[in-house]
């Protein structure tokens, strides 16, 4: 593999693309690297799967959604020996240091550049949800197809739960919800996404783990979350701010007053998700195949 490996395949696509009402780079990359942290911290590691020993050996692990690649170096760091690939539409490092990772700019709405059964590992971020279901069901065909026999899919996101929350961060959290479904993301695709690859057939039954983390309440982590939350509406105002059809004041002066919720005992909570599925082995889906047959007869 070569180094400071960057290809550009990228074709036209008639499928949109998540419009991020973050525009400031800078601030999107740190909302970025406060989100991968989030996960670590939640999760206990960047890697959930049980796909440790196979990367220190040696294996090929592909990040699909990697944007600027915070989590494909630190783990390809971890595990020089293993072959790293991260595509995207459109990837942020332009600083790739490493010898063990190739990143691709390609359209991920269509094939993949890969080969079939190529990677003994796959992961992804929320990045991968923010589409149309149409689209994501096509992507995760796409990514089963690449994914070796006996490989692990691993797909992390974060959402609210359905506690009561203050007015001020209610109305802020509806806001955001109404500018998802108005580029046809459905949250249900966070909701079930065990679900969604169960349906496929391809995998055996997905591993699914969540995590409650609750927000401010004097604790460290706790205090972190409020710091982001806040972090990500403050940098999000100015499509925001006009989506709801306010001013930038009456808009900054709505997430002070959900600052001031948030900082006090509350019971907003959000959820994490981690799922993990393995692909089926060729041998177990002859034998599921038979079953079936079986069955009808």
């Amino acid at each position: 593999m070569s180094h400071h490996s960057q290809i550009n395949e990228k074709e036209n696509t008639s499928e949109r693309e998540f419009i991020d009402p973050v525009e400031d780079e800078e601030e999107s990359a740190n909302r970025r690297l406060y989100m991968h942290n989030i996960y670590e911290e939640v999760f206990g590691g960047k890697v959930g799967a049980p796909v440790q020993e196979n990367l220190q050996n040696g294996a090929k692990a592909l990040e699909l959604c990697c944007e600027d690649g915070i989590w494909i170096t630190e783990v390809a760091d971890e595990y020089p020996n293993t072959e790293f690939y991260g595509v995207d539409s459109n990837i942020q490092n332009s600083d790739n240091n490493f010898n063990n990772i190739t990143f691709i700019e390609c359209n991920i709405f269509k094939k993949l550049p890969f080969p079939d059964n190529e990677f003994d590992y796959i992961f992804a971020k929320d990045k991968l949800l923010y589409m149309e279901k149409t689209t994501f069901l096509k992507v995760l065909s796409e990514i089963l197809r690449v994914l070796k026999p006996g490989g692990w899919l691993e797909i992390v996101c974060t959402f609210n739960t359905e506690l009561v929350y203050g007015p001020a961060y209610t109305r802020l959290r509806n806001t955001w919800e109404s500018w998802l479904k108005v580029q046809n993301i459905d949250k249900d695709l966070s909701l079930n996404l065990e679900n969604y690859l169960k349906q496929t057939g391809k995998t055996g039954t997905p591993l699914c783990r969540t995590k409650d983390s609750q927000v401010g309440c004097g604790n460290a982590f706790g205090e972190f979350l409020v710091e982001f939350i806040l972090f990500f509406y403050r940098t999000a105002r100015d499509y925001l701010a006009a989506f709801m059809n306010i001013s930038l004041e009456e808009f900054d002066d709505l997430v002070n007053k959900a600052e001031n919720e948030l900082s006090k005992e509350n019971r907003t909570t959000i959820r994490h998700k981690q799922v993990l599925a393995r692909k089926k082995s060729m041998h177990s889906e002859e034998i599921e195949a038979a079953r079936t047959m079986s069955s009808t007869k």
